[in-house]
């Protein structure tokens, strides 16, 4: 069974495993989708807090074929086709009593996207492995992951119909953070400086987008298009902390600005304290996703009613995996790719 390792940052390698029963509530998948994402670059780069030892299997946004089923598994059969979250909450500590599960102080996580098979643990079999609706399609269904955290944005900013919602970053989770707002009711505005995302915001409900410069005359021109006063919610979508800086200068007095990309570890942003005390700007942020929004981004998907798979890239192979997370096979920065697991 062939998967990526990743040794450390920067070095990854592609080892053949033995293969992997299940134990008691465990199943084994046989994994025919997976895509990159900004956070595997950033992990394969840098690390991520999610890997807690080298080396680390790799890959988290991933759906398959049930192939083998462990004692006391209910609910799913060999040749079932799901959706595997790469998480699961431990339903008992402080954080999961009030209902925060993306803060489990016992989060479980699951790495290994980027191969033939995963063993699933029991915890994420029980409360986080889902059936593909009708529908959906295994090419598009590893989508769910980024767009659960999407949902849980979304869900966490409260938007309420008719608010301005700029979006800092068009790259694949500020459309589905675009997407998700225009659903909300929201009023979408796309920021980003590739006039090519710009036409794809468009088509994921934005309703205005601005070619960003990256600097104040971004603000300046969602003040232009919110009668002078900026948005009531702004999501920033990069994960640089001068495109934080830069959407909490966009906020309207009493607005809220969801901080939802990831910036590297050690980094700070400058705050104008007029903003957060006179102005009652509310910064929040947002990491990960829950059960709830997983299954919530499961049935959007599935409608079917957007072009999700205008958000898939090319195809690369398990052998081509390095090259595409460092940017050795071209086209645009942050691609998506989707993994064939297949050899060839």
């Amino acid at each position: 069974m062939r998967a990526a390792l990743l040794y450390g940052p920067g070095d990854l390698r592609l080892e053949e495993l033995p293969a992997e029963e299940p134990g008691a509530g465990e199943v084994v998948l046989r994994l025919r989708s997976a895509m990159t994402c900004g956070t595997d670059v950033k992990t394969y780069r840098r690390g991520h807090p999610s890997v807690r030892s080298y080396p680390t299997r790799l890959g988290h946004e991933f759906a398959g074929e049930v192939r083998a089923v462990g004692p006391g598994v209910s609910g799913f059969a060999v040749g079932d086709e799901v959706f595997c979250a790469n998480s699961a909450p431990c339903g008992a500590c402080f954080q999961c009593e009030r209902g925060r599960f993306s803060l489990c102080e016992d989060l479980l996580y699951l790495l290994g996207g980027f191969a033939e098979e995963i063993r699933v643990p029991a915890r994420i079999v029980s409360a986080n492995l889902h059936r593909l609706p009708a529908g959906l399609s295994m090419k598009l269904g590893p989508l769910a992951e980024p767009l659960a955290c999407a949902a849980h944005g979304i869900d966490m900013a409260g938007i309420e119909p008719g608010d301005s919602v700029a979006i800092v970053g068009g790259g694949s989770l500020g459309l589905m953070l675009c997407a998700l707002a225009r659903r909300a009711g929201g009023h979408p505005i796309v920021l980003d400086p590739h006039q090519e995302r710009l036409g794809l915001a468009m088509r994921f409900g934005a309703l205005a987008t601005i070619q960003a410069e990256r600097g104040p005359a971004d603000a300046d021109r969602v003040r232009d298009l919110t009668e002078g006063r900026g948005a009531g919610q702004v999501f920033e979508a990069v994960g640089r902390p001068e495109s934080w800086e830069l959407a909490i200068a966009m906020a309207r007095p009493g607005g809220t600005v969801n901080l939802f990309g990831g910036c590297p570890a050690g980094t700070d942003v400058r705050l104008p304290t007029v903003r957060a005390h006179y102005e009652e700007v509310l910064l929040q942020g947002t990491y990960h996703h829950t059960p709830r929004h997983v299954a919530e981004a499961l049935s959007i998907l599935a409608e079917g009613r957007l072009p999700w798979s205008h958000l898939c890239g090319p195809s690369v192979g398990l052998e081509q995996l390095e090259d595409a997370l460092t940017g050795r096979l071209g086209g645009p920065r942050g691609r998506k790719y989707r993994v064939q697991m297949e050899p060839g």
